[in-house]
């Protein structure tokens, strides 16, 4: 399973890397709305893990431009 993380906290997204590679799940951590959505356009997740307030577009946005694309990835 691969999770993208999209977080601009650093200790909660160590935090969050860490526990879920302990889980078995490889993680791509991005720190930026804008970030997170190439990260989405460039590889196939299991779920993404979104932050509601990010720098440059929120999680929010992301997830609507997500769903606008009719993607029916899990969002966290």
């Amino acid at each position: 399973m691969r999770a993208l993380l999209v977080e601009d906290d650093d200790m909660i997204g160590r935090g969050l890397v860490v526990a879920l590679g302990d889980a078995g799940i490889a993680v791509d951590w991005v720190k930026s709305g804008n970030d997170g959505e190439v990260a989405l356009g460039d590889q196939a997740y299991s779920v993404a893990l979104l932050d509601l307030m990010l720098p440059e577009q929120s999680g929010m946005a992301l997830l609507k431009s997500l769903r606008e694309r009719r993607s029916q990835l899990p969002v966290i």
